[in-house]
């Protein structure tokens, strides 16, 4: 059986599947895209290295700070670990908050292949222009790529120029349909305001254990990706070492961040997977 836990921030994931790790002597797999990165831990709220579940958690610490990471990639690693373990006969657990992470693994996604074109004209625009282009050919396929993000906006547009049809409309046209059987999706949405009272407090405790030190440590050890530096808490860090904010500020931005991703979170949840939904942890676990 394969048990994902899924579910936005801050609503008790990772306790709970480190309690059904524990009732199935199975190993977890982490699908969240922040939490795969090295020593970003502060701001990503990870597990810690001296807890006892830590060791048997695959792609968590995966991939250093200053690397990219596809979704294609983890759809390759993720899957593998997943065919060896249930081929072990063993039960899993998969917990994170990153959706596409966990649709790209457990249903029939196919990624669409490049064909070679000549890009040179678009090397020389600048990213407001050439975001503005994809913008005017596949709105949707822009939405979900941020400006700064020249490479993966390149690519769209070449992807566009050189099969005449849009990322978004192939996609679509994908069923994506389960290719593994015996899977319980287990959804946390707690009450609203609790969990953004949750975040709040939460984000003022990883201030106060270390937030900055840690940033200050990540950007003079790293060349930090633009995904490790698009993060929410490492994004708002960077602004105040540059003097671009007050340490309060920053810490507003987060909270505010956070409370909007996990609304977003919510959303995909509910849209994209036939779920069980529990209020709680503890509600969850009952029914295990």
């Amino acid at each position: 059986m394969i048990y994902v836990i899924m579910g936005p921030t801050c609503s008790g994931k990772t306790v709970a599947a480190n309690k059904l790790m524990d009732k199935f002597n199975c190993d977890a797999i982490n699908f969240d895209a922040f939490q795969i990165y090295k020593e970003m831990d502060i701001g990503t709220s990870k597990l810690s290295k001296e807890d006892p579940h830590y060791s048997r958690y695959h792609l968590l610490d995966y991939i250093e700070p200053s690397s990219s990471y596809s979704v294609m990639e983890y759809q390759l690693e993720a899957r593998k670990i997943l065919d060896q373990l249930l081929k072990d006969k063993k039960d899993v657990v998969m917990v994170g908050g990153t959706g596409l992470y966990l649709r790209a693994t457990l249903f029939d996604y196919e990624f669409l292949k490049e064909e070679e074109s000549d890009n040179s004209d678009l090397e020389k625009l600048d990213n407001h222009t050439l975001y503005e282009i994809l913008k005017k050919m596949d709105e949707d396929a822009a939405n979900k790529i941020h400006e700064n993000n020249r490479k993966r906006v390149i690519r769209a547009i070449s992807m566009i120029r050189s099969s005449g049809v849009t990322k978004s409309s192939r996609i679509d046209a994908q069923e994506h349909k389960p290719i593994y059987k015996d899977v319980r999706f287990l959804f946390i949405s707690p009450d609203r305001e609790k969990l953004y009272k949750h975040i709040d407090d939460r984000v003022i405790e990883m201030v106060n254990n270390g937030l900055v030190d840690e940033v200050k440590n990540l950007t003079s050890k790293y060349d930090l990706s633009l995904t490790a530096k698009q993060g929410i808490g490492y994004k708002e860090i960077i602004d105040f070492l540059h003097g671009n904010c007050s340490l309060e500020d920053a810490i507003s931005s987060i909270q505010k961040r956070t409370r909007n991703y996990a609304k977003r979170q919510v959303t995909f949840f509910k849209n994209q997977f036939e779920s069980e939904r529990y209020n709680s942890v503890e509600e969850l676990l009952n029914s295990i």
